[in-house]
């Protein structure tokens, strides 16, 4: 049988797989405690980044200093700093048109392909193929919701699906915010688009929705009481308020997208601690570490997507056309 002779032959790759990836990871690691740090750019909460890099620090006695912001201000300020030959962060992790920045940044040799820096988590097979976008690497994804405040929305009323945001009750209780605060926004409003038509849109436009600057600000205003309804939403952003007893709560369609955080890792020939850096982004996509990133961000970890919604998209390796942007903002009734 030719499946029984080939059995030893695969069983004999897997195991040597398994060696090179160790003995990988072992000299990566010495590498990297020789450098003794690292600093990362995070579009993620401030206490996942806290938790990600502290669970490093306590397994490899490597420092982990993280800058937090927006993914849209991260990636200027990443530019800006590249542009001037004085990249600080040895990586970034964020969750906007990541892909496409990846890929410029790479052109231009500022950051290095996820796919062939040499991770052992690759070498080993555990990190799964299909969120391998192979300039980045997709670590976590948080699925678009509806958020409410408890308050304001009870019963029936509590939407169930998109269209029900349209129901004549939440007139003037919507807050939106203009996607241009991140790149990722538009995927959602496309794909209400591809799925309902502009009658969605134009309906939503007649329901005299306030308009905030990102989705933080729209988030505080729902706490607030400013609004009955916020999208798109993620669940990280409301999980600390409703522990401090915010009266908000989320709703989650079975068909969305999502805010996926992609890791891309600068160029180690302009990075200050490249071996730190690459030890730290194999570290979230092992599972142990992966695990760590995702707990209470109400965050999918790439290895347990059974929380994901039925009809969830994602993978996107292009970037949204810039002309297909202002028609975006003008049938959601940005100003």
């Amino acid at each position: 049988d030719p499946q029984v002779r080939a059995a030893p032959i695969l069983l004999a790759q897997a195991a040597g797989a398994g060696s090179s990836a160790e003995s990988a990871l072992d000299a990566l690691v010495k590498a990297a405690r020789a450098e003794g740090q690292l600093l990362w750019f995070s579009s993620q909460p401030e206490a996942i980044s806290k938790q990600t890099s502290d669970a490093f620090a306590a397994k490899y006695g490597i420092k982990a200093v993280f800058l937090r912001g927006s993914s849209n201000p991260l990636m200027q300020r990443y530019s800006a700093e590249a542009e001037a030959g004085n990249l600080s962060a040895d990586l970034i992790m964020q969750a906007s048109n990541s892909v496409v920045f990846a890929e410029d940044g790479i052109k231009k040799g500022w950051m290095e392909s996820i796919s062939e820096a040499g991770l052992p988590v690759l070498k080993s097979g555990e990190f799964p193929a299909r969120f391998n976008m192979g300039p980045s690497a997709i670590v976590q994804m948080n699925p678009w919701l509806i958020a409410y405040n408890t308050d304001k929305v009870k019963g029936v009323d509590v939407p169930k699906d998109w269209p029900d945001i349209l129901n004549p009750k939440f007139q003037g209780q919507i807050i939106l915010f203009d996607p241009v605060t991140n790149d990722g926004n538009y995927f959602f409003w496309q794909l209400l688009l591809d799925t309902y038509g502009e009658p969605f849109f134009t309906r939503l436009r007649s329901m005299n929705s306030r308009f905030t600057s990102g989705g933080i600000p729209a988030s505080q205003a729902l706490a607030a009481g400013e609004g009955g309804l916020t999208l798109p939403a993620t669940a990280a952003t409301f999980a600390a308020m409703r522990a401090k007893g915010v009266p908000v709560a989320t709703v989650q369609p079975h068909k969305t997208n999502g805010a996926e955080y992609h890791v891309i890792l600068t160029n180690r020939a302009r990075a200050r601690n490249p071996n730190a850096a690459r030890l730290f982004v194999n570290y979230v996509m092992t599972r142990e570490g992966n695990t760590v990133l995702s707990k209470d961000s109400g965050g999918i970890s790439v290895y347990d997507t059974a929380g994901l919604p039925k009809q969830y998209e994602t993978g996107k390796k292009g970037g949204f056309p810039d002309d297909r942007r202002p028609r975006i903002r003008e049938l959601i009734g940005v100003k």
